[in-house]
Order: structure tokens, then C-alpha cells, then sequence
């Protein structure tokens, strides 16, 4: 009797533990969620720690206990952003066949910021903001990482840019794919003049697929040549 008595307090002890730390985890993922929406929407410098703890429905102490402090969580969702972003491009690419053109790999490059960009306000469109502001101008101590991030990145989208691009060097196709990480960028910004708000995934894709696709093409060599003099 007291073996069973002793194995309940033991399962109930463990249930109690599970209990508390999937609470914690789930106050661990507002205060993220949390700090992911104002980040996009403020950016750091203008979001407080009160602002965090409000919008995810948690005390100081919370963000202490899991991060250490405001600016370690702001890091924290900085990092997460940035990562989930380019592992979401990877596996887009990934996807694409041996044979697929440009506009295909320009397509699934871009697709997730596409997908983002429409609709209502949503987790992943905070972490493309996110993404377009650290990338421009990001930090001082988070420039090797975020160099270090898309280092990892680039083999991923240099594999089909090379079957695509025969002939282009290493070098070129990452300046080309810079200046088409910048219209993304631009895009993610919420900065743009032109006003996405009516437009759906597919429609906004139709117009950048083929933007994205020259910036990866870059000028033919024929336009870039100088006309020749005309006889006299």
C-alpha cells in the first residue's frame, strides 16, 4: 500500500514539474512573440521593458528568469527572426528541381517574404521587418553573427543559382544576389510607395518574381556594350 501511495506522490510530483515548466515555456514564447511585434513595428530603441511585459501578459521577473534581461531578449528575437527567415528561404530552394529556371529560383527565394507581405499582420511579416532592419544596419554586437548567418546561407543559394548561371563566377552571383537581398529587404520594410495592402501572395509574386529574376541575371553583355560608331 505504501509503494502505491509513494509511486502516486512521485507521478503527482512529476505531473506538478511538467505542469510548471510548460508554463514556463509558454510565458517564454509570449515574451518572444511579444518583443518580435514591437521590435517590427518600434524598433529597439523605442521599446521598453514595460511595453514587452504588457503585450505578452508577464512580469519583469519572467524576463529575468529566462533571458537575463531586455536587451538579451531583444537579441534573442533579433537572432530568431533572422534565422527562421533564412531557413525558410533554404527550404524553399531546396525544393525546387535540378532543371529550374530563374524565375523558379526567384520565385522560391522570394516566396517567403512574399507570403508575408499579404494579409493580415502576422508573426512571420514582424521577422521580415525585422530581418530588413538588422540586415541594413545591424548592430555592433550582432554583425559577426549575422555575417556568420549568411555565410551558412549562401552555399544553399549559390547551388541552383550555378546551374541556372553556367559560367558566372562565385563572386558575381553573390553581388547579384546582395542587390536581390535588398529589394526584399526594401520590400519587408513596409517603406515602399507603391500599397501591397490589396494584393494576395500570388499576385504580389507575379510582379516580383521577374524583378528578383533580372537582379540575378544581371545586363546582357550586348547591353552593355558601347554602339558601335556609325559610318559617316
Amino acid at each position: 500500500m505504501s509503494e502505491i501511495d509513494g509511486g502516486s506522490t512521485i507521478n503527482g510530483g512529476s505531473m506538478k514539474a511538467d505542469g510548471r515548466r510548460e508554463a514556463g515555456e509558454r510565458t517564454r514564447q509570449r515574451l518572444v512573440e511579444a518583443t518580435l511585434g514591437l521590435l517590427a513595428a518600434r524598433g529597439e530603441d523605442a521599446v521598453r521593458l514595460r511595453d514587452i511585459t504588457e503585450a505578452a501578459k508577464a512580469n519583469v521577473a519572467a524576463v529575468h528568469y529566462h533571458f537575463g534581461s531586455k536587451d538579451a531578449l531583444c537579441r534573442h528575437a533579433v537572432e530568431q527572426a533572422v534565422r527562421s527567415q533564412l531557413e525558410d528561404q533554404i527550404a524553399a530552394v531546396r525544393e525546387l528541381d535540378e532543371d529550374a529556371s530563374l524565375e523558379e529560383i526567384a520565385a522560391a527565394w522570394a516566396r517567403p517574404v512574399t507570403d508575408a507581405s499579404c494579409g493580415s499582420p502576422c508573426e512571420e511579416r514582424a521577422r521580415q521587418r525585422i530581418m530588413a532592419r538588422v540586415a541594413s544596419d545591424p548592430p555592433p554586437e550582432l554583425r559577426d553573427w549575422m555575417a556568420s548567418e549568411l555565410s551558412r546561407a549562401d552555399p544553399e543559394f549559390l547551388v541552383p543559382l550555378r546551374r541556372a548561371l553556367p559560367g558566372v563566377s562565385d563572386d558575381e552571383l553573390r553581388f547579384r544576389l546582395e542587390c536581390a537581398s535588398g529589394i526584399l529587404h526594401f520590400l519587408s520594410s513596409g517603406n515602399m510607395r507603391v500599397d501591397l495592402s490589396g494584393k494576395t501572395s500570388i499576385e504580389l509574386a507575379r510582379l516580383l518574381t521577374p524583378v528578383i529574376a533580372g537582379a540575378l541575371a544581371g545586363a546582357p553583355a550586348a547591353s552593355r556594350a558601347a554602339p558601335a560608331a556609325q559610318p559617316v
